[in-house]
């Protein structure tokens, strides 16, 4: 049996002329381990949201076609009976994860289908196994970190024991190492069960498919086995998908990935070494801060400084739960009151450690992690207007315009944020963050979730806006986009700080704080450095 059947399927959400969706056929056999990629909004979340019957069952809109699992008609079969057939994992494990304690997270399924204590038992036990959360057990899930959170919601959707698994970037808001762990998961299931994984990192996950379907504008672009990527590296590049440059010539060449002496050497020969960005050079200081966060009981979580000069993009790094987000919100004032919090920072000289929480919100911009928390107007527009009409700007539409052709929003100028993909909704409060007129901006994590084009538009448009006076800091995990845009590099280990530098520098020695340098730094760097360090 078919694990999936997919003929003539459209969907066209409220409002909208044309559709979301538009496949024609597609199906996966029981057992396969399919990847999903594609530029963000070109609608991955769609599809899966029709395999597991979200469409049409809570959101709505117009839906043709079938879409059949296992037999079993999504549109006619209730959402209860569909999660025994078909599990999802969010990219967002937040959004997900609902109780107060991972076991009673992830006893959480098996007890809503009614099962006795034994079988429900039983399926606990099976789940943390697998994704190796059985010394989580005790723990209250508010107190996990990105990747440990993670893994309890894969642990949750296998205790239902899905035949068919999707995983919707499951990896796009964790470390390095919680990384490594999420596909050792993958590489377990790959083994029982049929899996859907969406997923950008397409270098990172060809040892675990079978196939690679492209979606684009809504329709399947590609759909080939993983061993003919190689025929295919134009085209994947063409639509604004990864695949790195060291990559494809070993594909092509039949050399090893994973032996870069060999590929750095004959890349060298080629003269196909990409060529080291250009950092900005040294400037005047403008903003320096000193973040320190405790609980009640004393525990000291943050303990760390920066130092931000003008028209520089400042990249902060570090393991999930290294204190990256929590120095930022300490600097804003955005803490949990249940935490103690002292600050000491100036913005050019001027010392705003004691200004109001509104007052240095004029002149910091921050975009959480959490960004939907920011979006709070019933269009693109209306968002990104936001702030310039309180301020009552002249002639801000101008600057709307060039705000939502930047970061790709002017086709969707009219549409409800929230009901954009997550990728498009990060552009859209980034885009509200930068109209505000403030000086220096802090983002956090904006490269999670987005594919290698908005990530160069995103790298692109700070560069551009550095240059326009601009400083910049944004916490991410991405070592690429950090070694292609950043100009510093700030790492936070268990709360403090332990590297300070250019990317360069801090490359050579981050692995040891679950850093991994990208690619491209690696083959321009002589291979006995790297060992040395």
């Amino acid at each position: 049996m078919k694990a999936l059947e997919i003929q003539n399927l459209k969907f066209f959400y409220m409002g909208r002329e044309e559709p979301a969706i538009d496949i024609e056929h597609l199906s996966i056999e029981d057992g396969e381990t399919v990847l999903i990629t594609g530029r963000s909004g070109g609608g991955k979340s769609t599809l899966v949201n029709c395999i597991t019957g979200i469409i049409p069952h809570v959101f709505h809109g117009e839906f043709e076609g079938e879409v059949n699992v296992y037999g079993k008609s999504t549109v006619k079969t209730p959402l209860s009976k569909l999660s025994t057939e078909v599990g999802i994992v969010l990219q967002n494990p937040e959004t997900q994860v609902l109780n107060y304690t991972v076991e009673e997270e992830v006893a959480f399924g098996p007890e809503n289908l009614c099962l006795e204590s034994e079988d429900i038992s039983e399926r606990v036990r099976e789940s943390v196994d697998i994704t190796g959360t059985s010394h989580l057990m005790d723990r209250e899930t508010y107190t996990l970190s990105g990747g440990e959170l993670q893994r309890i919601a894969i642990a949750a959707v296998l205790s239902m024991r899905p035949k068919l698994l999707i995983l919707d970037e499951p990896t796009s808001n964790i470390d390095p190492e919680g990384t490594a762990k999420v596909f050792d998961i993958i590489r377990k299931l790959k083994e029982e069960k049929t899996l859907i994984v969406v997923e950008h990192k397409v270098e990172r996950m060809l040892p675990f498919v079978d196939r690679i379907i492209v979606i684009d504008n809504g329709k399947i672009l590609l759909d080939i086995k993983s061993s003919e990527l190689s025929h295919y590296v134009e085209k994947m590049v063409e639509i604004g998908i990864e695949v790195p440059i060291h990559f494809i010539y070993a594909r092509q060449n039949g050399i090893d990935s994973e032996d870069m002496d060999t590929i750095r050497e004959r890349l060298r020969q080629i003269n196909m070494i990409p060529a080291p960005p250009k950092r900005a050079e040294t400037s005047r200081v403008v903003m320096q801060a000193a973040v320190s966060v405790s609980t009640k009981a004393g525990k000291k979580l943050v303990d760390g400084e920066i130092e931000l000069q003008e028209k520089q993009i400042l990249a902060i790094m570090g393991r999930n739960g290294a204190g990256k987000s929590t120095f930022l919100k300490g600097l804003m004032g955005f803490l949990d009151i249940d935490l103690n919090c002292e600050i000491q920072a100036a913005l050019d000289g001027r010392d705003i450690s004691r200004e109001h929480i509104i007052k240095r919100g004029k002149e910091i911009a921050f975009v959480p992690q959490n960004f939907d928390l920011t979006l709070i107007s019933k269009s693109v527009e209306l968002e990104v207007a936001y702030s310039l009409k309180k301020r009552k700007v002249k002639n801000y539409m101008d600057r709307v315009d060039k705000l939502l052709d930047m970061f790709s929003l002017s086709d969707l100028r009219y549409r409800d944020p929230l009901s954009l993909s997550l990728g498009q909704r990060r552009r859209v409060a980034m885009a509200s963050a930068m109209a505000s007129g403030v000086k220096v901006i802090m983002l956090d994590e904006p490269t999670s979730g987005q594919d290698y084009f908005h990530k160069q538009v995103l790298g692109k448009e700070l560069t551009r806006i550095k240059e326009a006076g601009y400083s910049i800091i944004i916490v991410t995990h991405d070592s690429r986009f950090v070694y292609r845009f950043a100009d510093r590099v700030v790492v936070f280990n268990e709360g403090r700080k332990v590297l300070d530098g250019t990317p360069e520098s801090v490359f050579m020695e981050s692995r040891q704080y679950s850093i991994l340098p990208p690619s491209d730094f690696i083959l321009r760097s002589d291979e006995n450095e790297l060992v040395n360090h």
